[in-house]
């Protein structure tokens, strides 16, 4: 018992714990990362159920109440959850079961079934209008997240629209955030936990009063403070390896609605890029063919 986790702890106590406490259990091991930002009264009344039962909970754990059970949580978030143990904890989870493509295609779909249910009609299409009524489109996402950065300001670029990816860190970034004005928006890419960068970049959006597009799979408060549109793309249990599957299906539906809305004017733009192919590419491609 002295060297497990919380997460242990519930794991092992979970097939006793009485139906109100089991409900608790489920809700910390599937919404970790905001559970440890709730009140006892926030996460009561987010369950419906009492305070006591909750502290109740935490004494099962052998813990003396809820403020100790959450601080044990902060722990488990800054110490246990590092890249290496997410990838050991996966493949701990599918170790000796069906073939490995069938068992994550499995779970991608199931959380892209789940993404129908989490991304609402209204911020939507607000973050399309945005997107095509935007003098400059700049796209945040680095690290991990630089190939969706550099995925949607291709396909935006491709409509004759100003997108612009910025994949830097650190002291770079400041260079960028000079190029920002309010007739722009500014599409964010942040998943996992706010890192300094995306801290500093949301303030200073904030403050500049410059329109932005939030892509996450966080709604807590940190992270969702200053966005004024919210795509929530949740990838699965927190604590485990994550995919980009599910920020790619919202990246692909921005891009097709964005078309969309652009009409003729993306069209004739993706003509004119394939005349220009055809100019200056397949007619000098025939001509050696030919020679």
């Amino acid at each position: 018992m002295k060297n497990m986790t919380c997460m242990d702890k519930i794991l092992m106590h979970y097939d006793d714990l009485p139906r109100q406490q089991k409900k608790i259990a489920d809700y910390i091991t599937s919404h970790f990362d905001e559970v440890i930002f709730l009140t006892i009264s926030k996460l009561a009344a987010e369950l419906g159920i009492s305070e006591a039962t909750v502290v109740r909970f935490a004494k099962v754990l052998g813990y003396s109440g809820f403020p100790e059970l959450k601080r044990y949580l902060v722990i488990y978030y800054k110490e246990y959850i590092t890249p290496d143990r997410r990838m050991q904890r996966y493949l701990g989870e599918i170790h000796d079961k069906k073939f490995i493509y069938e068992e994550i295609t499995e779970r991608e779909i199931q959380y892209l079934q789940e993404s129908i249910d989490n991304i609402m009609e209204k911020p939507f299409y607000e973050a399309v209008d945005r997107i095509c009524s935007a003098e400059n489109i700049f796209i945040f996402g680095n690290g991990a997240n630089e190939s969706l950065s550099g995925y949607l300001s291709f396909r935006l670029n491709r409509f004759k629209l100003h997108a612009v990816q910025i994949a830097v860190s650190g002291r770079n970034l400041f260079e960028k955030l000079l190029h920002f004005n309010r007739n722009d928006v500014v599409v964010v890419y942040s998943f996992y936990k706010p890192s300094l960068d995306f801290r500093r970049l949301m303030n200073y959006l904030h403050e500049k009063e410059i329109k932005n597009i939030l892509i996450t799979d966080m709604r807590i408060v940190s992270m969702v403070k200053y966005a004024e549109v919210v795509l929530y793309a949740r990838r699965g249990p927190f604590g485990v390896f994550h995919s980009q599957i599910v920020p790619m299906a919202i990246t692909n539906a921005l891009i097709i609605a964005v078309a969309e809305k652009l009409g003729k004017t993306a069209i004739a733009s993706l003509k004119e890029l394939s005349e220009i192919r055809q100019r200056y590419y397949f007619n000098e491609l025939s001509d050696l063919a030919a020679k």
